[in-house]
């Protein structure tokens, strides 16, 4: 007996084979059908193992670079051939994401004189929401040995944490300085001075700290001279803050 070919089956079989790739080629270009290879998911749990739980139930592997996961966070996850699922990180929300870091750069020099009530630098500031944030400041300045460097920080109403200047103690008049190791137990509250060895003597300090924020708002290293003095304390173009969102 001779097989059928394609020309020579019945009008019904070439019909169905006909309708069965029109839904192929339909069905692999439409995501209604064929599914998409990534979706939205919320977490529900999260495990110890380096998994998360969504949901709806699904059990997801993180990647390396999806920190901090946390409940509620609105995640990509993807799924294999194999039917194992994996969980990218979290999506936007426009705002500042945990694992986050933001860098900003004085492009200018900035003068204060005759002023002990600090501000927020011009340059050294950084929007935040609530959360918890490191933060870590390169400042160059130079001042008067009578004047000093006063620094502080200015963050959102209730703001608290603790940081530590990274500077030259205020009584040093010489670049064989001491440092500094007092560290204030809160962010908002307490000013600390660094030492000024003489006006456009470039000296340097690193306040570095851990600040939890309980409102949106400004972010900002703030600073004056800690004596008044008509003498410009001036804090140096090319310093910088980098915070970064940890929880």
């Amino acid at each position: 007996m001779k097989p059928t070919s394609a020309s020579t089956r019945p009008l019904p079989n070439l019909l169905a084979a006909a309708i069965r790739e029109q839904a192929k080629a339909a069905g692999s270009e439409t995501p209604s059908v064929r599914g998409g290879d990534w979706r939205l998911a919320v977490v529900a749990t999260v495990g110890p193992d380096g998994t998360i739980t969504t949901s709806d139930g699904i059990v997801a592997r993180r990647m390396e670079t999806y920190v901090s996961p946390a409940n509620s966070d609105l995640i990509v996850i993807t799924q294999s051939g194999s039917g194992n699922w994996l969980a990218w990180g979290r999506g936007s929300t426009g705002a500042f994401a945990v694992g986050e870091t933001v860098t900003v750069r004085k492009s200018v020099s900035t003068s204060r004189a005759s002023t002990t009530t600090i501000a927020a630098d011009p340059h050294l500031t950084v929007n935040v929401v609530a959360g918890t944030y490191t933060v870590d400041c390169f400042l160059t300045y130079d001042a008067d040995n009578a004047a000093d460097l006063k620094l502080g920080w200015i963050a959102p109403a209730s703001t608290t944490g603790a940081w530590w200047p990274g500077g030259s103690d205020s009584g040093n008049t010489t670049l064989a300085a001491t440092t500094r190791w007092g560290a204030p137990a809160d962010f908002t509250t307490t000013t600390l001075p660094v030492a000024g060895v003489g006006a456009g003597q470039i000296v340097a300090c690193r306040p570095v700290g851990t600040a939890v924020v309980t409102a949106s708002g400004a972010l900002a290293l703030a600073w004056a001279q800690q004596t008044s003095s008509a003498t410009p304390t001036v804090v140096r173009g090319q310093s910088w803050l980098q915070v970064r969102r940890i929880a």
